[in-house]
């Protein structure tokens, strides 16, 4: 059953790495120009911890942070192929705590994929209510969302549902055995007052 897991993992992998694939951006970037021109940029207030910094660390620090989407987009295929060789090493293995590893990152994983779903499904809606307002520029410069087939992102959501699913009922299995195996006659009677017999 540990290898059903390991096999339904690597298709659902299979399919998200199709899907990434064959993807497509629904705009284009727009082309960089040949010969950069330098624009002046504002001066920023430099604060007292900043003074001695120099410009490059500076302009560093005042670049914006990557977004929620491309976060997801890289830490779900990240996610999937570390969980995929904790996996591994339980089929291999048998222990235990390869288990529990791989179950919380497929956990992970799942979390990544639904959140990078949801940015990319925002994304999809500005930019074609971008599109449609009066007097917007149709193939506006910038990278748009991921356009994937909705039968592969299906089939790779239910792929992921059913790893879930059987690693769940593995790690379940598990759990009954361990807690079997260190079952100990109790005697749940509560202990009467010294000296006191048991008859």
């Amino acid at each position: 059953m540990t290898v059903a897991v390991l096999v339904l993992w690597l298709c659902t992998a299979a399919v998200g790495g199709y899907q990434l694939a064959t993807s497509s951006r629904s705009r284009k970037a727009a082309p960089a120009p040949a010969d950069p021109v330098p624009t002046p940029t504002p001066a920023s207030p430099v604060r007292d911890r900043d003074r001695f910094d120099p410009q490059s660390l500076r302009d560093a620090k005042s670049e914006p942070l990557p977004g929620l989407k491309d976060l997801a987009e890289f830490s779900h295929p990240t996610l999937a192929m570390i969980g995929f060789g904790f996996w591994f090493g339980y089929v291999v293995s048998h222990d235990r705590l390869f288990l529990v590893i791989a179950i919380g990152i497929l956990l992970g994983t799942i979390c990544a994929g639904l959140s990078w779903f949801t940015a990319n499904t925002r994304a999809a809606r500005r930019a074609a209510a971008a599109d449609a307002a009066p007097g917007a520029e149709h193939g506006a410069e910038g990278v748009g969302p991921l356009s994937v087939s909705p039968r592969l992102l299906i089939l790779h959501a239910v792929g992921a549902g059913l790893t879930l699913l059987v690693a769940a009922l593995i790690a379940a299995r598990v759990l009954v055995a361990i807690a079997t195996l260190l079952q100990l006659p109790v005697d749940w009677r509560l202990p009467g007052p010294p000296g006191e017999s048991d008859c």
